[in-house]
């Protein structure tokens, strides 16, 4: 049986010195192995006692099975967790993705400052839930600068206006222009405007510091990466249980999810201002993004060997990202199901069409200075497109439109709400958008399948009041009305020619059923005066 010592440090606080001994039957050898545990504040005398035997135990446990062999330990069984996090992240760079090793690095960084010191083999569920609590409390200093609304004169008296800041004081024209609207801006770029300027920064921004909780899914990343290491931990038999399990930890309920996407009316808008947008790079690009609902790592990684214009089909084979430290690279598709081939419109396929002709003829002009490549959309000179470049396309678009900021993450959002809205069957949504698994989509996308569920309930009442059958109800008779039909004569001729009249509508061109009503009372008057008869 394990040996405790309790001592109490200078501090105040206690810690527990426990021993294990016995000898080995089968080597005969004495086992001599040795670790502290720390009490948590606020535990009372019994919960210390009754928390350090368990953990004396399990201690004890784990030394008896390393010795019989059923733990089969690392080079180093004293292992400690930053020691053991340091190898696992090389092994996440050569055997997984490149981006998710620099991403996890300063998760790592921050679970070392808490239990980096302890051995592998120490950690149990109480430190991991102790840590995971001071991680739930923590809290970010922030600043929010905005510009005084007296912010352009101020510069005008100094003689500064916004060609002289853009083109010889070398001031971003992105940030500048949302200071000149009155947006907030980060403290380093008004920091260097009003040094550049030589006008206090107290007489062109008011700051104000806000202390706030981080973000759930900062703090969640941080917690799936000490798990995700814990994990490597046990499949080496160094530790018994993954203890940051769910089996374990208690993690707090995560917060509804807000999702950013255009309402029907912007939706249109967007659609019909890209369809006339002159410039055929952010036509195309746009047209690719609201229609496939594709993500802009898989657009930047899209070539022309993955579209078939015969059968009107894109796959996703690749993704390009931007890694820190290593710039563009080009890695596998998110999941295995972001390896997809997706069915795309008569549309697209013409829009493809009409940019490709203007890609074969760029290039031809540009000759030797653009590199080879069969990237669809590329840099000026050939050179693989940062996929952040989307971003400014389509805030260009956007303005053209007259919409209101969108990212292009909400593009993909529209996308999708638009498919489930019109009925699609929810596994071919997921397996269009290229999620892992269809319950990602039914949890990320709940707020648009409640009205498709109310739609369904609608539809199931009709049914069983003998207003319509479930089989040949076609989805714009879903949506209609349940009032009585106020035509005499067939409802399905009525539906059927309801239907024809508005894909002619769309073929026109026209938004309404009213521009296309007044559209055909305009061609009567017309046949009416050509046959001399008065309106």
């Amino acid at each position: 049986m394990a040996t405790i010592r309790k001592r109490t440090l200078k501090d105040g606080s206690t810690t527990y010195d426990i021993q294990v001994k016995f000898k080995d039957k089968g080597s005969g050898k004495q086992i001599l192995e040795t670790t502290t545990w720390r009490a948590d504040a606020g535990m009372t005398a019994k919960q210390e006692e009754r928390a350090v035997q368990q953990f004396a135990d399990r201690f004890e446990t784990q030394i008896r099975n390393t010795v019989k062999g059923s733990l089969v330990t690392a080079e180093n069984p004293n292992i400690t967790f930053r020691e053991f996090a340091a190898e696992w992240r090389e092994r996440v760079k050569k055997d997984f993705s490149l981006n998710y090793y620099v991403k996890c690095k300063d998760a790592i960084e921050v679970s070392n400052e808490y239990i980096g010191n302890y051995k592998i083999r120490e950690l149990n569920p109480a430190i991991i839930q102790s840590f995971y609590d001071k991680l739930d409390k923590l809290k970010k200093t922030t600043s929010r600068v905005i510009p005084k609304p007296e912010f352009r004169a101020v510069l005008e008296q100094a003689d500064y206006n916004y060609m002289r800041l853009r083109y010889e004081e070398n001031v971003q024209s992105c940030t500048l222009a949302n200071a000149l609207a009155g947006k907030p801006v980060s403290k380093y770029w008004s920091t260097g405007l009003a040094e550049r300027v030589h006008i206090p920064f107290s007489k062109l921004f008011d700051e104000k510091i806000i202390e706030e909780p981080y973000a759930y899914e900062s703090i969640h990343k941080i917690k799936r990466t000490v798990r995700a290491i814990l994990s490597l931990a046990k499949k080496k038999r160094l530790i018994a249980d993954n203890y940051a399990s769910a089996d374990y930890i208690t993690f707090p309920k995560r917060p509804p999810h807000h999702i950013e996407c255009m309402n029907d009316e912007d939706a249109k808008r967007f659609y019909k201002c890209i369809m006339e947008y002159p410039e055929i790079r952010y036509k195309t690009a746009m047209l690719l993004f609201l229609l496939t609902g594709f993500r802009r790592g898989e657009v930047a990684g899209l070539e022309w060997k993955d579209i078939d214009f015969e059968k009107h089909e894109i796959s996703i084979n690749r993704s390009v990202t931007t890694v820190k430290g290593f710039g563009v690279i080009v890695k596998e598709p998110k999941t295995e199901n972001s390896k997809r081939t997706v069915a795309v419109s008569d549309t697209l396929i013409e829009v493809l069409k009409e940019y490709q002709a203007w890609w074969l003829k760029r290039r031809e002009e540009l000759g030797d200075y653009m590199k080879e490549s069969d990237y669809l959309f590329t840099q000026e000179n050939g050179e693989r497109l940062y996929p952040s470049t989307f971003s400014g396309w389509m805030n260009k678009v956007l303005k053209a439109a007259k919409i209101d900021h969108f990212t292009l993450h909400s593009i993909r959002h529209t996308n999708i709400t638009m498919q489930i809205a019109a009925g699609v069957p929810l596994v071919t949504v997921s397996a269009r958008a290229g999620h892992a698994r269809t319950s990602t989509t039914s949890d990320v996308y709940a707020f648009a399948l409640k009205s498709s569920d109310k739609a369904a309930a609608d539809t199931i009442d009709r049914v069983f009041n003998g207003e319509t059958t479930p089989t040949k109800m076609p989805q714009e008779a879903a949506e209609m009305p349940t009032a009585e039909n106020p035509f005499d004569g067939d409802e399905k001729a009525l539906i059927e020619d309801f239907m024809k009249a508005k894909a002619e509508m769309k073929r026109l061109g026209f938004e309404t059923m009213e521009e296309y009503q007044e559209y055909l009372d305009f061609i009567e008057t017309k046949r009416a005066r050509s046959k001399g008869v008065e309106m």
